[in-house]
């Protein structure tokens, strides 16, 4: 049997609690949902920011000589020595070089390699393009992909691209390529 009431007067206690009833659960219900999907966008966010972090780039000291003698297979090679720090994977490194004298700069990567192409080289054709023009721990012949420290690698200016001389300066600079870091830029003098 439902009670009625008279239009305008307050509702009796048990109708009140009739009506407060039915609230709880739908509230509740809503309070449930909103949390979840709070959660769910602070767990996607954060996964997310993890996931774009930028790997970080190595630290190495690197040395560098460059010879201006004549002569194939060994005149014009710069030379490399990983003198210390963490161990390099070869194939995420380039190197640039830039000869003051010219103003000539170029880019090589895709290590380890037998010998540099088109593919492997950006900017002026500074590097020799024969076998002899890759050496040491770039040269897939002789490396196991990791440059660890007191080993060598080398590559060859060609002597068609640029005449080195003696006193002659150049900067290299070794980039990791999967930061886009720089391990090491090295101004060096030929002899």
């Amino acid at each position: 049997m439902t009670e009625r009431r008279p239009h305008g007067s307050p509702p009796t206690g048990r109708q009140r609690r009739r009506s407060n009833r039915a609230t709880s659960p739908v509230v509740g219900c809503v309070v449930l949902v909103g949390l979840t999907v709070l959660l769910a966008s602070v767990a996607v966010a954060a996964v997310g920011i993890d996931g774009a972090r930028p790997e970080s780039t190595p630290q190495a000291h690197l040395s560098a000589e460059l010879s201006a003698t004549d002569g194939w297979p060994d005149g014009q090679r710069l030379r490399l020595v990983h003198e210390a720090g963490d161990t390099l994977a070869v194939a995420d490194l380039a190197v640039v070089v830039e000869v003051e004298r010219t103003g000539e700069a170029t880019r090589a990567r895709e290590f380890p390699t037998r010998r540099l192409t088109d593919d492997h080289v950006r900017g002026a054709d500074l590097f020799d393009r024969t076998y002899a023009g890759v050496d040491g721990e770039l040269d897939a012949a002789h490396t196991d992909g990791r440059w660890e420290s007191g080993e060598a690698a080398s590559v060859r200016i060609a002597q068609r691209a640029v005449d080195l001389r003696s006193g002659d300066r150049a900067t290299v600079r070794v980039i990791h390529r999967s930061s886009n870091g720089q391990i090491a830029q090295i101004e060096v003098q030929a002899s």
